[in-house]
Order: structure tokens, then sequence, then C-alpha cells
């Protein structure tokens, strides 16, 4: 039989320092006496089948064979058995499943040593970070140890006899988890975070009994962190955790926070008015963000051209360098057309959000040093026609800009869209080129701003002439209807904010002096095709309040002083004249019903009635006879001419009046309206035998007195004597007469 070498320790690995025992074995022999050959012979090697080997080093490296003798029996050499020897030396390792035990739970931990065997296993454990390490088991079989207790373990490994140790492995410490759930609190109340923004977490524990904590985190690279903050940069939506460790191994569970990221956000600018009125202010509305929750200042600017490029830059609005808390910012008093952009900031150091799209205030009044000029002079343009603007000062620091709903804010030089040449801009083909043009300069001056509208049917469809810049208060203004062909319509309806102005067609819509109220839409239609409506502006010429009232003040001031010496002289000449007639009525209750008296006052004089006036004095009184707060009210009664037969009455004679109650305005009479009048027609009769007569001019005039709600006219007519007629120094008013 062929021999066999066999080895303890069992591996082809040894380490330095370990004894060794090489084994030769042979199978049958029938009781022979075997003496034993070695190779390699430089060695003393043994005649047993036994060759020990104490404390190899690498010098004992190498290839052993043995050879079995005896009895006159002779066998082959064994196959070879190689013997390497580690110069390392033997180490042990340890590994751990978890290094957390779960609650009520236990974890593996597994001892070894590379690449060899037969080895046993001694276990340590240390209760604290500071404490000795203690055996715990010794000299176990299997390298696996189940534990249930936290704490810092290690463990070594042992062969041979005598026995030969590795060294003591790494340690491994291991937690036991507390029923301690952790909460993660992101620190900013915000609800939603953008990516690049900077935010901070924290990992809050309750309980744990005044236990020290560290903290752990993932995803990171950073586990043990003293501070229970873990600020991060948002890059994407993620689930955050962190639990506790605590310094007698213990450990909380998981708390977890999931972050959600949203992309960097672009708020949406709007303003108010988008076209300017004298002297109005702006205001700009930053939106598009959770406001004020989410910490934002809002930061304004202006859009400022530059000369070297066809580039903008911002510059900050007054008030707006360390932003404003309101999403809105007034602009005060704007002139001239111009472009504004916001954004918005928060955090420290601060996360800023993209610039808004720039939006644009227009103005139709032209900026001193330039304005904008179409040709055709119109607003409505039919497709494929050209069109040519231009800047008035032919200045090629002067560009034609345009700004549409649908391009893009950066499209709106003319190069991308016409052909610019000096300072105008001419577009050979409309096409979608309906927006608002302006002229701009490197200094960021910019013209007024007009409105292109291109009518894309073609074939049909009308468009209205209406003039592209704003008519002056009083102009006279014309707005025609046509056709591709330019050709004049006639047969056309205007409109003016959709409401039809004309019941009849007609060639031109004429308006010869043009007001603030004409201002607004316009679109005519023809044949059932209606065109694109157009804003009409109208500008209002406002006149300086100094200059406007001195005028009047120079007229007033005479004026006044002319009517009150004519009001002396008459005051004076109502005492001389005799013919002057001083009129009173008063209203009393009689009887259940209201009567109106009229006294009159003569003062006899031998001055002429003629140009005279009447001053009627009116005391009203209730029905009840309770006086009313004393109100007396004066009107003067001309009266133009009376006849030169006219004379005073007796005492006892009577003049009847006709008294007519009506309401302002020639409406019925009604008690609720104030206030009311009365008109009072007179009548002057005489009787034939008397032959006195009345002037027809004083027979023709009326007088409207005001009456307060409630005063009823007496219908009772029986007062004095009815034989001559005359001025009388009585004079009652009734019904009847």
């Amino acid at each position: 039989s062929k021999p066999t070498v066999t080895h303890q320790p069992n591996g082809p690995v040894v380490y330095r320092g370990e004894n060794v025992t090489l084994r030769c074995e042979i199978q049958g022999g029938g009781g022979a006496q075997w003496t034993y050959e070695w190779s390699p012979t430089n060695r003393n090697s043994p005649t047993s089948s036994e060759f020990r080997i104490i404390r190899v080093s690498e010098s004992d490296s190498g290839t052993y064979w043995c050879k079995p003798r005896g009895n006159y029996l002779i066998t082959d050499w064994s196959d070879a058995f190689r013997l390497t020897v580690r110069s390392d030396g033997a180490t042990a390792s340890l590994t751990a499943e978890k290094t957390i035990i779960p609650a009520g739970g236990r974890v593996a931990l597994t001892c070894s040593v590379d690449g060899s065997t037969d080895w046993k296993f001694d276990w340590f454990r240390q209760e604290s970070e500071s404490s000795t390490a203690q055996l715990i088991r010794s000299n176990e079989p299997d390298g696996v140890l189940f534990i249930s207790e936290g704490g810092v373990y290690s463990c070594r490994g042992g062969r041979g006899d005598p026995v030969f140790y590795t060294e003591t492995s790494n340690n491994v410490t291991i937690y036991k988890t507390a029923p301690i759930t952790p909460t993660v609190i992101q620190q900013t109340s915000w609800s939603q975070i953008f990516r690049g923004e900077r935010v901070t977490l924290r990992c809050e524990i309750q309980g744990g009994g005044g236990a020290q904590w560290t903290y752990e985190w993932r995803p990171t690279t950073r586990n043990l962190l003293t501070s229970s903050e873990f600020r991060i940069t948002a890059a994407d939506s993620r689930v955050y955790g962190c639990r506790g460790r605590g310094d007698s191994f213990t450990s909380t569970e998981w708390g977890v926070l999931r972050l959600t990221v949203s992309n960097e956000p672009q708020p949406v600018l709007s303003v108010s008015p988008s076209w300017l009125s004298p002297g109005a202010s702006v205001t700009l509305s930053c939106g598009g963000l959770e406001h004020p929750s989410a910490g934002w200042r809002f930061f304004w600017y202006k859009r400022v051209p530059k000369i070297s490029s066809s580039s903008y830059s911002f510059e900050l609005l007054a008030g707006s360098s360390n932003g404003t808390e309101q999403n809105s910012y007034i602009v005060h008093g704007p002139t001239h057309t111009a472009g504004y952009v916001c954004r918005a900031g928060r955090g420290e150091p601060a996360f800023y959000t993209q610039y808004s799209e720039a939006k644009f205030v227009w103005s139709e009044d032209s900026h001193p040093a330039a304005s904008l000029s179409v040709n055709p002079d119109r607003v409505q343009h039919f497709m494929y026609q050209s069109v040519t603007l231009s800047c008035s000062r032919n200045d090629t620091k002067w560009r034609v800009r345009r700004f549409t709903e649908t391009a893009s804010p950066s499209y709106i030089q003319c190069s991308n869209w016409g052909t610019m040449s000096g300072s105008s801009c001419t577009i050979n083909q409309l096409w979608y080129h309906s927006g608002v043009y302006w002229c701009e300069s490197g200094s960021g001056d910019f013209s007024n701003a007009v409105n292109i509208t291109v009518q894309d049917d073609y074939y049909s469809a009308p468009i209205l002439v209406s003039p592209v810049h704003p008519v002056t208060e009083g102009d006279p203004v014309t707005l025609s209807c046509r056709v591709k062909e330019l050709k004049l319509l006639s047969n056309v309806f205007f409109y003016h904010n959709n409401k039809l102005l004309h019941n009849d067609s007609r060639e031109e819509l004429n308006i010869s002096a043009v007001s603030k109220s004409d201002e607004g839409f316009y679109k005519c239609k023809h044949s059932g095709k209606e065109s694109l409506q157009s804003w009409m502006s109208v500008r209002v010429t406002v006149s300086s309040p100094v200059s406007s009232s001195f005028p009047v003040l120079w007229i007033i001031g005479p004026v006044s002083g002319i009517i009150l010496i004519i009001l002396l002289l008459l005051l004076w000449r109502y005492r001389q004249s005799e013919d002057l007639c001083f009129l009173r009525s008063e209203r009393t209750n009689q009887r259940s019903i209201t009567k109106h008296e009229a006294e009159t006052e003569i003062n006899e004089s031998s001055s002429p009635l003629q140009g005279d006036a009447l001053y009627a004095s009116v005391e009203h009184s209730t029905a009840t006879g309770t006086a009313e707060p004393t109100e007396i009210t004066y009107s003067i009664i001309n009266i133009k001419k009376l006849r030169k037969n006219w004379r005073p009455c007796e005492p006892e004679q009577v003049i009847y009046s006709e008294v007519k109650p009506r309401a302002a305005g020639g409406v019925s009479l009604n008690h609720e309206l104030t206030p009311l009048y009365a008109e009072i027609k007179h009548e002057n009769k005489a009787k034939k035998k008397n032959k006195v007569k009345s002037s027809p001019a004083a027979t023709d005039e009326s007088v409207y007195s005001e009456m307060k709600p409630g005063t009823a006219l007496d219908n009772q007519s029986a007062f004095g004597s009815r034989g001559n007629w005359c001025l009388s120094p009585a004079v009652y008013g009734g019904e009847a007469g």
C-alpha cells in the first residue's frame, strides 16, 4: 500500500510558533515492524511514524514525504505534503450579524481564523468602554456565540498541545435596543423644500433615564455625531433617519423623516395696471410661492438693458435691498415703459429662487428722448404684409423690442424676427407677431409702447383702421374697416366695448371731438365678418391748478363787488318805492286743512313798478299749528313791464292767484319729493267799467317757489271783495280765483 502523510493541526497553513506533528500512515502490512524514512533528509528526521516540529518557522516550510520499511517489505514514497508556515502570526476576526440587539432579541457573533481549522475559542466582554475585558466563555469548539446584552466583545482562538493562541480579535460594540423612538424634526416649518436649499434636521429623544446620547444618521458616512443637529444640502427626495446611542451600550429605535425636495422654484410676477395712466401707481405682485408661512422675503428689480449686448441686468428697486415681507410692491408714479422682475429668498445662508419672467408696464406717452412710430400707421395688419417700426432718433443705441404672450422673453430683439437697420425694424412678412413693441436704449430709457395685432384670417376677415397712438381729448378721430386690398368698406357696423354704436351701417365712424368716455375697445363688422378688437386710448389734457384759478379769481372779484352794489341799490330802492310790493305768505292751521296766505305790504311811492323786484317771504307751520323752525326763503320776482294805469287797491280789495303744485322737472305732485315747487301764474282782471287791463308780459310770466314736503294748498277762495282787480296790499292764494 502507498503510505499517506497527515498532519496536526489540520490544514495546509500553520503559524509561526506553532507545534506541528506529521504522521506517516500505511494500511495493512500484516503486523510488520516498520521503520520510516522521511524526506527531506537534510533534517534530523526520525525513524518513527511521527515527525514533530517544535515552534515552526518560515524555514520549515516545504514538501514532505515518508516511506515505510520492514520485514523485507518496502513501500513506495507517499504523496507529497506541502507545509506552509505564515510569518505574520495568527489573528482571530470577530464579526456580528447586527450591532443593535432588537428589543427582546439576540445577535450572533462569529469568531474565525483565516485559512485554518481545528480552533477552539475564548470569548471576552467589556461592560463599559473603560472597563477591562472579562472572559465569559472558553475553549468553545464552535466559533459562533449568541448574545442578548450590549457591550464590547472580542475573541481568540487556540489549538494544539500545548495550546497555541492567536492574537485577540478586534472589538465589536453591541447595543441593546431601548424601547425609545426618536423624533426627527425639520427645524424650519416650511412644508416645501427646494433642491440646493440648506436644511437642518434635529433628532429629539424623550426619556432614556438621563443617558448621554450620541447620534447616528442615515444616509450618511458620518454615523456618530455628538450633536443632535444634522445639516444637509437638499439634493433629492429621500428618507432620513436617526437613532441615539447611550453610554451603557443602549440604542434607541430609528426615527425617520421623509424629506420631499422640489426643483428650484420660479415665482410669477404680475403687474397692475399693465398700461399706465398719468400719475397712476403700479402694483407688482410676486406669486407662485407659499406665503407668508414659508418665510420668504421678496426682492424687486427693474430690468435694465446693457449697452454692449442684448442681455439685461437687474437693478434693485428702492427699499428692496433686504427684501420685503409682503409679496407686493408699489411703484409710485412711473411715467415710462419699464420691465420688472422679482425673486424671493429665505434661510441662513440665504437660498434664492430663480428670477421671475419679466413683466412690462407699458406707457403710450413718448419718452423725451425717443418715440416709436409704425408704418402703416394703424394697430391692425394683415398676415403676410410688412410693417416697419422706427425709433424717432436715428441712433443705433436705440433698439426695437417686442413682447408676446407666446414667445420666450429672451426672444425679444428684432434680429430674431425682423431686420434691423439703424434704429428701425422691418418685419417683411407678418405671421405670429401680435404683441407690444417699444424702443429702448442702452442707458435704460424706453420709448412709448404700441400694440400690433395681426389678422390671421387673410382671405375674408376685415381689419379695423384705428390710431396707434393715444388721441388727445377734443381732437377728431376717424375709424374705418378695410379688407386685405385695403379697400374702404361701406355698410359697416362699429362696436365700442362690444356694444353696437349705431343701428344703421356706415362707411366710417367719425368722432368730431373725442372724450375720455370714448376710450375702450373697438371693432367693426362687415357682411357677417368681424375684425379683431383694438384699444383706443384718449389722452386727457390737465391744466395747471394755479394758471386755471388765477383768471377765475380776477373775474369773481369784480363781479362779486358789482352784485353787492346792485343789491344795496335795490334795497334802497325798496325803501323808497311806493310800487314795490313785499309779499309774505304764511301757512296756518285755521281748519282741518292747510291754508296759504300771502300778505303783500306795499310802501306807497311815486316810483314806477316797471323793472323793480318783488321779494316773497314764506313762513311754514305744521297742520297742527305748531311752528317749524323759523326758515324764511326770499325769491326775486322780476316784473318786466306794468301798465301805467295800475294803481294800489284799497285795503278791502283782493287779487286771486292760481297756484298749481308740481315737483321739480314737471312730474306730478308727490309729498315725498324734496323740494316741491309751486308754479304761480298771475291773472289780472278788471271789470269793464273800471277799464283796468293786465299787462301781457305780466300775464305770461310764471314764478316757481320752493315748498317743503307736507305743504297742502288751500282750495278755499272766498276772500275779500270781487269789485276791482288791481295790485292789492293783501294777496291770497287759492285753487279758484
